[in-house]
């Protein structure tokens, strides 16, 4: 308090001091924000030199699938090739053995026609010594004529010798005949016997043929199996490849991430400073207007008018000096009685409040920090249950289509927490495309590999799947079907399934249905298929 009416509390800081440290703290954050600046592009420098690594790394395995492919598609080929090989010689060895079976009997036939050939030959000369007898007959007849005592006898004698020559030249007609014929059919067995001398001669030189191509199928076989090894190493050095250039990628993009928090941090500083000195420049305008009120003069034309110098020397002990003089001034004031009471309730309110700021600090950083923790966590699970959705997606597409490939890709953002979610499939025969590119069986199929590969990597208990089979044909419902008999053994996970399929119902285990037995009145039906096998089976 003073006689001109001029009342000052104190506690005031030096305005010149304020701005000089203003100017100081505008002139460091400049630096450091030429320094962030050079740092940020640095980062993105690195960032883009991984990308183009990551370019380079996905077109390499890109060109290492295909050669897999490739080979996979020569390797069928072969194998082809070698069960057609395997089913030839399988076939040549049954006609070979056909043949020679053939020959056996045709040299059975051949012996036994020799036997019987000989035995007409044997039974030649005694058609010979029947000759003989007739002749014999002649000089008896002779003899008889001479001898006619005895013509009764002779007559008789005649009679018998003449019946038994007829039939003795009839036999030797029908031996004549039967010798002919079987001449004939050994001539035909010697011709049957050197035709199938030829073809066995043949069925060997076809099954020489047959070993060799064998031989060059199993060659080409092992170069085909050689090559595919060596594709699968050329894949694996990609997917590493691929993997290291991934992590460099996470690695800047959290380095530059850092880099925009830092700059980020350097511009609330900056605006901080800007409205410190807009505030510095409102006090310097108030204390201007202050001097012109008290002493009628500007602030620099003050140390002559009042004879103290310009630069009075330190501005931070003048000011202490001048809070003492202000407080020492102040004592001389009338006394406040409550001043002491009113200094503990101020001391107490001011600890109050540090000590709520503190707290209140403390509270931010603590939830700022479980924020942080919870946002890691967060995407160290949702990275490692994409990376096991994804491969068990993989497996099952393959499954379901017999080849081909899928993947599971994150998009639109760098952080698994705010990216989306992008499905390619390969269909085998076709290139790589989105889901939505896919015909309407593709697309179920590939759905259902999708939620089965959720099941396996987080098994439920129950599943619920209305009418997922209906826009499949017979094949892919015997395929969808084997599936989910793997998944409920697999899983444990028991599978409701909504559906009109004969083929789908067929290999449940049990059937629920609604009948109408009488009209307006619904009654549910249930069948356990097991035990109807077992009841057949039985009866």
């Amino acid at each position: 308090w003073r006689w001109d009416g001029l009342v000052d509390a104190g506690g005031r800081t030096d305005a010149a001091a304020a701005r000089l440290r203003a100017r100081r703290r505008a002139a460091e954050l400049a630096s450091e924000q030429g320094a962030a600046a050079e740092a940020a592009n640095a980062a993105a420098a690195r960032l883009r030199e991984a990308e183009a690594a990551a370019t380079a790394a996905a077109l390499a395995e890109r060109s290492a699938r295909t050669a897999r492919d490739g080979a996979a598609r020569a390797l069928g080929e072969a194998r082809r090739l070698l069960a057609a090989a395997e089913t030839a010689a399988a076939r040549a060895a049954g006609e070979q053995a056909s043949l020679a079976a053939a020959a056996a009997r045709a040299a059975s036939d051949a012996e036994r026609l020799a036997a019987e050939a000989e035995a007409a030959r044997l039974a030649v000369p005694a058609a010979d010594a029947v000759a003989g007898l007739a002749q014999a007959l002649a000089r008896a007849r002779e003899a008889a004529e001479r001898a006619r005592a005895a013509l009764a006898r002779a007559q008789a004698d005649r009679n018998a010798a003449r019946t038994g020559h007829e039939s003795a030249l009839n036999r030797q007609k029908l031996i004549s005949g039967e010798a002919a014929d079987w001449a004939r059919r050994l001539n035909q067995s010697g011709s049957q016997r050197a035709e199938l001398a030829s073809r066995a001669a043949s069925a060997n030189e076809d099954r020489a043929a047959i070993a060799a191509r064998a031989r060059a199928i199993e060659a080409d076989v092992a170069g085909l199996a050689d090559r595919a090894q060596v594709a699968e190493q050329a894949r694996i050095l990609a997917a590493d490849a691929l993997a290291r250039a991934e992590a460099q990628v996470d690695q800047v993009n959290a380095q530059a991430r850092t880099a925009e928090a830092e700059v980020a941090e350097a511009r609330e500083l900056r605006a901080t400073l800007r409205a410190e000195a807009d505030h510095q420049d409102a006090a310097r305008v108030a204390i201007e207007r202050q001097t012109g009120e008290r002493f009628q003069c500007s602030p620099p034309m003050l140390p002559g008018r009042f004879g103290f110098a310009p630069d009075p020397g330190d501005a931070e002990q003048l000011a202490i000096a001048l809070d003492g003089l202000t407080a020492e001034r102040e004592r001389l004031g009338p006394v406040n009685l409550r001043a002491d009471i009113e200094l503990k309730e101020l001391e107490d309110q001011a600890k109050l409040t540090a000590a709520e700021k503190a707290e209140l600090d403390t509270a931010i950083a603590r939830l700022r920090g479980s924020i942080g923790s919870l946002n890691r966590e967060g995407r160290q699970r949702l990275q490692a249950a994409f990376q096991a959705v994804d491969g068990h997606f993989r497996t099952l597409f393959t499954d379901l289509f017999g080849g081909g490939e899928a993947q599971l890709a994150l998009i639109e953002s760098d952080d698994p927490l705010e990216a989306g979610l992008e499905i390619m499939a390969q269909p085998p025969g076709k290139k790589l495309q989105s889901l939505t590119l896919l015909s309407g069986g593709e697309q179920a199929l590939t759905a259902t590999a999708l939620i089965f590969a959720l099941f396996l990597a987080n098994p439920a208990p129950i599943c619920v799947l209305d009418e997922v089979d209906a826009p499949l044909d017979d094949a892919n419902v015997e395929r969808f079907c084997d599936l989910l008999d793997r998944m409920a053994a697999q899983t444990a996970t028991r599978f409701l399934i909504v559906t009109h399929n004969a083929v789908t119902m067929s290999r449940m285990h049990r059937l629920f249905g609604v009948t109408m037995g009488e009209p307006g009145v619904s009654q549910l039906v249930s069948v356990d298929l097991q035990a109807a096998e077992r009841l057949l089976a039985t009866a």
